[in-house]
């Protein structure tokens, strides 16, 4: 039996997850942003999985736009896994829309929690709290991977916290492409690139004397500022005194092969 596991990753959270799921189902693992530039037909009767953070309650724009791009009627089981700094639950109600619209409907939804990366809002746990999540994480995506393999069906609900978030993920999601406006750059900024590499929308293009160009199609992952060596890119004031933060396996080579490259 055939699995896939697609994947959205800003700084390697839902890649963490992703790899352990594959690994105990045997899964093949494909970055979303890949599967956008070069989509492949759903094999009959295959399990797919769906990995990605949780934005503002719901699912991030560039999932949206993957679910919207193909055809999950062949499938014979559609799961999803959100990863959230938090303890909002699963926006199931939401996967369960879009991919009935994609042709089957999700069987099963999960959400575990992950070290949370979005510093505008505030700074990542300290390091022992991240090895407890990780650990916690490690044992639920175990668990999630037998379910998958029984295609057991499950659908997590959002907390009352979750579903208060999701008053605001309209508003989010409409914004966040031009988020890029608010990123400035320091002089530490050592022309390197990584920044443009680790860019899952193909964002950012360095022109001349180093000048950053934004495109303002930001999925507000921020992988741009959490990759950076010299801690360059900042978000407004806010993010200068923060430390950076991204999961211990992820890398500027993950980051690049999510895109296909």
């Amino acid at each position: 039996m055939n699995t896939v596991i697609y994947y959205f990753t800003g700084t390697g959270n839902s890649l963490a997850v992703a790899r352990k799921i594959a690994e105990d189902t045997g899964a093949e693992l494909i970055g979303i942003p890949a599967a956008l530039k070069a989509p492949q037909k759903i094999a009959k009767d295959s399990t797919i999985g769906i990995i990605y953070p949780l934005y503002a309650g719901g699912l991030p724009q560039i999932v949206v736009r993957f679910l919207k791009s193909i055809s999950l009627a062949d499938a014979g089981y559609v799961f999803f896994v959100a990863t959230e700094g938090g303890r909002m639950g699963a926006p199931s109600a939401q996967v369960k829309r879009l991919s009935s619209a994609a042709g089957h409907a999700a069987d099963a939804s999960w959400w575990i929690q992950m070290p949370d990366n979005y510093i505008p809002l505030s700074a990542p746990p300290e390091i022992p709290e991240q090895k407890k999540m990780y650990d916690a994480a490690q044992t639920k995506a175990a668990l999630i991977a037998e379910s998958v393999r029984n295609r057991g069906k499950y659908l997590e609900s959002m907390s009352f916290s979750g579903k208060l978030m999701g008053l605001a993920y309209g508003p989010f999601i409409k914004a966040l492409p031009k988020s890029d406006e608010k990123f400035c750059i320091s002089p530490r900024c050592s022309e390197c690139g990584i920044c443009v590499s680790v860019c899952p929308a193909d964002n950012i293009r360095i022109g001349n004397h180093g000048k950053h160009v934004w495109l303002h199609q930001c999925e507000g992952c921020l992988a741009c500022l959490h990759f950076c060596p010299e801690e360059a890119i900042n978000v407004g004031r806010k993010t200068a005194l923060r430390p950076r933060y991204r999961h211990p396996t992820a890398s500027v080579a993950d980051m690049k092969k999510q895109k296909g490259e």
